[in-house]
């Protein structure tokens, strides 16, 4: 299960009066991956997402490429995947993956200062391959996508838990603020993906701090509509295409799902200036003409939202974020920084994956598919599995395949 501490001022003091070397040591003191020593509910809960599988053709042998929450959790149950894939971790949080095990670690953005910190403070890591990239948890960007002839008939949207590192009173803060300052309140619904069963004492401590805001539930009720538990499909997908904005009121994450299926809905985003800026330098959080970013104050973001909603209708952040973001895009990004496909991947240099005439010969002749198609779930049962404690049919399958590799 995720371990460690998740110090509360990352999520809340801009200013902590600290060396950001000490800030850094703080972000890298948790991680959301999973290990082999991990109970077995929690082991299940370890993702493969395989970018490239391993592929035989013409007498030579592509070891295969996959990410994971849980290497480690990975290669104790398969040892023997370590003969046909490299193994990417990720951490699911701001921090380099914990994993011993891992070839190479995603980090979600490019901050030299910060790697070469890590590098002398964790020497054992320092020989990893270390890839920055945002999409770290390989979103198939082409089964998120705008509902058409969707009435926007939401103004703000906002995905999350009713937690305390969430700054949700933020929000509720600045919609008083509009209110008084813009006579009418925006439409707001915030989805928590809390089932009842789920809703416990901090989701109740959170909604009673924000009854203190609003002075009564009645009033509450009147600023948002609150939505638990929703399937993670078109159903979601509709509530973003409803939308004329999303916000994000966290100021510290790891990589928010959030801000992407909101873009590639085409619905622009708010989010604070600070988000992230301990582990993200001066590297952007969106592409330009994608949202707008607040000062991490309650006028601040009342005032933004007034400005998107005004012109909410000339923003179009899908067609931008989807010409930098992406599956395709990521695993293009991984292999060029990657030297064992740059030597041993056939034309590799001439090519990217999805052109590349070995590539794609290889993946008919052991899958049945093309590349594209393999890496965008033609057939799901060859991309992406849970790893559990007693069971993978999908590790099994490439083990089985590949016996006879040279």
């Amino acid at each position: 299960m995720p371990r460690g501490q998740i110090y509360p001022y990352l999520h809340k003091n801009l200013d902590p009066h600290k060396k950001i070397e000490q800030i850094w040591q703080d972000i890298q003191a948790y991680t959301g991956e999973r290990f082999p020593d991990d109970k077995p509910e929690f082991k299940a809960l370890t993702n493969l997402l395989v970018v490239i599988p391993p592929l035989k053709f013409q007498n030579k042998f592509i070891k295969g490429l996959y990410i994971s929450n849980g290497v480690d959790c990975v290669n104790q149950l398969y040892p023997q995947s370590k003969d046909i894939f490299l193994s990417a971790a990720t951490a699911m949080w701001s921090s380099y993956p914990w994993s011993e095990s891992a070839d190479i670690y995603l980090t979600s953005f490019d901050y030299p200062e910060r790697l070469n910190w890590y590098k002398k403070t964790y020497p054992q890591n320092a020989d990893k391959i270390f890839i920055p990239l945002m999409d770290t948890d390989f979103t198939n960007e082409l089964a998120i996508r705008q509902i058409p002839e969707t009435k926007k008939d939401i103004d703000i949207l906002t995905v999350c838990r009713l937690s305390p590192e969430k700054n949700l009173l933020m929000l509720i803060k600045a919609l008083v603020i509009f209110e008084s300052k813009y006579g009418y309140i925006p439409k707001t619904t915030i989805i928590t993906g809390c089932s009842e069963d789920a809703f416990n004492n901090t989701s109740k401590a959170v909604i009673h701090e924000m009854i203190q805001i609003t002075g009564s539930l009645e009033t509450l009720k009147k600023y948002v509509t609150f939505i638990g538990m929703i399937p993670h499909d078109k159903t979601l997908f509709k509530y973003y295409s409803r939308a004329k904005c999303c916000i994000l009121t966290s100021v510290f994450e790891g990589k928010n799902r959030m801000i992407y299926e909101s873009l590639y809905c085409n619905t622009p985003v708010i989010v604070f200036k600070d988000l992230c800026k301990y582990t993200r330098g001066t590297n952007p959080i969106m592409p330009e003409k994608c949202g707008l970013y607040a000062d991490f104050t309650p006028e601040s973001l009342s005032d933004k939202i007034k400005d998107l909603l005004d012109s909410y209708g000339t923003f179009s952040p899908s067609q931008i974020f989807r010409k930098q973001h992406g599956r395709l895009i990521a695993a293009n990004e991984m292999i060029k920084r990657i030297q064992y496909y740059q030597e041993n991947l056939p034309n590799i240099e001439k090519s990217s994956l999805e052109e590349n005439s070995w590539l794609n010969r290889a993946m008919l002749e052991n899958y049945q598919l093309s590349y594209t198609d393999f890496l965008y779930g033609a057939n799901l049962f060859l991309q992406e599995t849970t790893i559990n404690n007693s069971n993978n049919l999908l590790m099994d399958f490439y083990l089985d395949n590949c016996k006879e590799q040279s």
